[in-house]
């Protein structure tokens, strides 16, 4: 009776222990579907529709938003590289133009080092120049200084001393006082027929007068006085 009661307790609980298996079994893949299936639409919460819409993945899956962005992240990696090798290109012309520059600034400077060289002999040869000239000048100025008292100086129609040292017949005579007294040559004798016997010898009072008509009128206004005093 033992026996047959306990093969009877196994019948009954192994189909219950089946049937509660396959329940939970069921109940869990029919709670596992949704999940993944909204898992999958759920939209990205870090972005905003604006965002999205500016991506161009407004809509997409997450797979599809990952590739997008994925090909984006590639295109800027190119974008930076590119950008790198010109960066690297603009740094090697600049060197080159730097140095291009530092040898035109090294030939300008040599120019005009040149330049200021040639200036400065320039200078000192006609300094040089003018130093002896004046020194000769000099030495013909100075009293025995290479011309007598009868011959004029070296490049010059002026007699040393001017003409006026001993030896020269200049018509100035000297007196006992040391004064040198010269007889005007352009003094005027007087008339003898105008009673101008005796008389000191007058001078012009206008040089702008003495002109051919003014000697004219003269020698007539005498010529008058003469017939007049007959």
């Amino acid at each position: 009776m033992a026996t047959l009661k306990s093969n009877l307790l196994v019948k009954a609980l192994v189909p219950a222990v089946l049937l509660g298996a396959a329940g939970v079994g069921m109940r869990a893949c029919t709670h596992g579907a949704p999940e993944q299936t909204a898992t999958q639409q759920v939209p990205l919460p870090q972005l905003t529709p604006e965002q999205l819409r500016e991506l161009g993945i407004e809509g997409d899956t997450p797979q599809d938003t990952l590739n997008t962005l994925v090909g984006k992240l590639g295109e800027v990696q190119r974008q930076q590289s590119d950008i790198m090798k010109e960066n690297l290109a603009l740094k090697e012309e600049n060197r080159k133009l730097q140095a291009g520059n530092g040898q035109v600034d090294q030939r300008i400077a040599d120019a005009v080092s040149e330049a200021e060289d040639r200036t400065q002999k320039a200078l000192a040869q006609q300094k040089t120049t003018l130093t002896d000239q004046f020194n000769a000048m000099l030495s013909g100025l100075a009293p025995g200084g290479g011309a007598s008292s009868g011959q004029t100086g070296s490049g010059t129609d002026i007699p040393v001393g001017l003409g006026l040292g001993p030896g020269h017949d200049t018509g100035i005579s000297t007196s006992s006082d040391g004064f040198r007294w010269a007889e005007p040559q352009d003094a005027v004798p007087a008339d003898p027929q105008q009673g101008g016997q005796g008389q000191a010898p007058h001078f012009a009072t206008s040089f702008l007068e003495d002109n051919p008509l003014t000697r004219e009128k003269n020698a007539l206004e005498r010529n008058a006085n003469h017939r007049q005093g007959l």
